[in-house]
């Protein structure tokens, strides 16, 4: 009898370290921005994911940080770029899109200006070059500046400033903008630094509206390739998250938490895991 006890509690023990291990293979980590990508993984993806029986850890970290994290192996993906950030940065050949979620308007606020967009001299912009470039089309399309300093992917002028006629267009580290915004008549907020430095939308006068846009720019689910393409545990974790985040639960959840300031719809969720060879 001792030997059937010792027997069944070595069974149970070895199974219990098997659930354990399945248990953690089924735990996905992503990083993300705070807003929105954090939040609507913790609100909207995480129960999507714990009903399929996966844990998912969401950690907010620095947008500067995150492709290196993931490519790193410190997180499964991020949440936080669109793809031509992704392609100009140094990670475009070992992180890949699964999919795009949303997409988020790049606005004009008002900083010290009283009076419309026509009256502004001095604009900020985010000094990324992939923002800079959304920056200046779209102060192009509102009228500000009739040609812009682009070719491609590339700005055509060196340093932080841009001259044309009495237009002055500064480029401000990201984090900075909002700080900064009172130094300028008006300046240019991608949509989740206008959340996170709580600039409301009374200050905003212009945003890009082009429908082109948001297939072109909406925010991607980012991710390692290699494993993707080789790795069946790693697939199989992100082929479930990338269903959550093209879900109509997380399109709703959207249009209920920002009022329509973002946009999540059939228009920015778009599956791209066919193209990734």
């Amino acid at each position: 009898m001792k030997k059937l006890a010792i027997l069944g509690l070595g069974i149970t023990c070895l199974l219990s370290l098997v659930g354990c291990g399945g248990n953690n293979s089924k735990k996905i980590t992503v990083c993300a921005s705070l807003e929105p990508h954090a939040n609507v993984l913790e609100n909207a993806v995480k129960p999507i994911l714990e009903e399929k029986g996966y844990t998912l850890v969401v950690k907010e970290l620095d947008w500067t940080l995150q492709n290196g994290a993931v490519a790193a192996k410190d997180y499964d993906a991020n949440y936080f770029q669109h793809i031509p950030y992704l392609e100009s940065g140094d990670y475009k050949d070992s992180l890949v899109a699964t999919c795009k979620v949303h997409y988020e308007p790049l606005g004009i606020y008002r900083g010290k200006a009283t009076g419309d967009l026509s009256t502004g001299k001095t604009f900020s912009i985010c000094n990324d070059v992939s923002n800079a470039i959304r920056a200046f089309e779209l102060l192009k399309a509102k009228g500000v500046l009739e040609t812009i300093p682009v070719n491609g992917d590339k700005l055509t002028f060196t340093g932080n400033e841009y001259k044309s006629g009495d237009i002055t267009v500064k480029l401000v580290a990201e984090e900075l903008l909002v700080a900064s915004k009172a130094d300028y008549d008006f300046t240019c907020l991608p949509c989740n630094t206008a959340i996170t430095g709580k600039v409301t939308s009374e200050l905003q006068v212009a945003k890009e509206d082009d429908p082109a846009q948001v297939a072109l720019k909406a925010n991607i689910l980012a991710v390692r390739k290699a494993d993707y393409l080789n790795n069946k545990e790693y697939k199989e974790k992100i082929d479930v998250l990338t269903d959550a985040l093209l879900s109509e639960t997380v399109s709703t959840y959207f249009k209920t938490k920002y009022l329509g300031a973002m946009t999540c719809d059939s228009s920015s969720q778009i599956d791209l895991r066919s193209s990734i060879k």
